[in-house]
């Protein structure tokens, strides 16, 4: 049963971005030049080498930001390559202008390797430190489809993680990346999750988080 005292606090600099007015997701296409792309996708290859299994069978009761979601997927460390690329002025420069809000890295990111039958990420919304999230796809070998890969649920905003999970994927807006793709997501406000791949299928994403300071407005 949903907690009815919920309330998720929404920073101002959020809830007056154009970003929130976009349902707080946003699919960018190349954002990365193809040589920028390919020297992500090198380092998150050798990033695997000393990268872990994360496996979690069953979310804990967390209704807002963090917590333990369910998962089973392979994380590593990102390295150079992906702080110099997510950390550019330029990159920085084209996020603001596209969300309309300030973000700053807060640390390093991740390569997420969704490899086996099933290997999945169920629905939250990001840590504390991660207002904003930026996802590339770096490599998808499955075959498209709308019920499968991310999916956002930016109708359920101001509602617990049990709400969302009682609605299920057929209230989820899919996300579907392919390689080059990146969506931008408020990730802290956004109840989001992977669905499980189906076999034959192997996804790597590059994940890099980022704060937003309260009560600023970059472009006012």
């Amino acid at each position: 049963m949903a907690d009815c005292s919920f309330d998720l606090e929404i920073p101002g600099a959020i809830a007056a971005s154009k970003l929130f007015s976009y349902g707080g997701c946003v699919m960018v296409r190349e954002l990365l030049s193809p040589h920028s792309l390919a020297e992500l996708s090198a380092e998150a290859v050798s990033a695997k080498l000393a990268g872990e299994r994360n496996v979690l069978a069953i979310s804990d009761d967390t209704e807002g930001r963090g917590g333990s979601p369910g998962r089973a997927f392979t994380s590593a460390h990102g390295g150079a390559v992906q702080w110099r690329l997510y950390n550019s002025p330029t990159l920085l420069k084209l996020l603001t202008e596209l969300c309309d809000v300030a973000p700053a890295p807060t640390g390093g990111g991740t390569y997420s390797f969704y490899e086996q039958p099933g290997d999945f990420l169920a629905v939250h919304r990001d840590v504390l430190a991660c207002d904003l999230a930026v996802i590339t796809c770096l490599s998808d070998t499955g075959a498209a489809s709308a019920g499968r890969g991310l999916l956002a649920y930016p109708g359920y905003i101001r509602e617990p993680l049990s709400r969302v999970r009682e609605a299920g994927v057929a209230a989820a807006t899919p996300v579907p990346l392919r390689r080059g793709d990146t969506v931008v997501l408020l990730g802290g406000i956004v109840p989001h999750e992977v669905a499980p791949i189906p076999p034959g299928t192997e996804r790597i994403v590059s994940v890099m988080c980022y704060h937003i300071a309260a009560g600023s407005n970059p472009l006012s």
